[in-house]
């Protein structure tokens, strides 16, 4: 086997993908650095697969942990859910371009910072219209509109049971009842 040194960042994700040991691993990159990320928690996929098929059953397309780029370099993030339509992922273009995205969705696990502060300013600089951080080690979600100037200028705040209600192009509320907050670990 013949090794090569990757020419850009972007293309050490493709080979460290390409890797079958690293199959379990959600790779991505994130201010510059690759970030390794084991499979997700059940409370985590259960709030994954509830939001994304809210979103489907209103006539979206909604990808789970789809590659997105834009030309602010240093950045490859997969969020837990990303939402569009069906013409602009007609193409099926990989990794998809995050100015065809109308919302992403992250679900906090343990890396508050990347997903609180790093993919949320990037998300927004990227152009995408809506931001949503959905957080079950706190029982809260957040959703960010209106990017302008490298981050979101509106930032709603909500618990879980209180629905999340999407502006325009949606207009319907996101119900978050049945999320589940994680169990305190002792």
């Amino acid at each position: 086997m013949t090794a090569t040194t990757p020419a850009t960042d972007y293309d050490l994700v493709r080979l460290l993908e390409g890797m079958p040991e690293l199959d379990r691993f959600r790779i991505e990159l994130i201010d510059g650095k690759i970030v390794m990320l084991p499979s997700a928690a059940p409370f985590h996929n259960f709030i994954q697969a509830t939001v994304a098929g809210q979103f489907i059953q209103q006539g979206w397309w909604s990808m789970t942990e789809q590659a997105l780029v834009s030309p602010v370099r240093g950045f490859e993030p997969k969020p837990d859910i990303s939402v569009t339509s069906h013409e602009l992922a007609a193409d099926n273009v990989n990794p998809f371009p995050a100015g065809r995205v109308a919302v992403t969705v992250e679900i906090v696990s343990s890396d508050r910072d990347s997903d609180y502060a790093k993919k949320r300013l990037w998300y927004a600089v990227s152009g995408v219209p809506l931001h949503l951080i959905i957080d079950p080690n706190l029982g809260v979600w957040e959703l960010h509109s209106r990017p302008d100037g490298g981050d979101y200028r509106v930032v709603e705040h909500g618990e879980f049971g209180r629905a999340v209600e999407l502006p325009e192009p949606f207009a319907f509320a996101l119900e978050t009842s049945s999320f589940k907050v994680y169990p305190t670990r002792g």
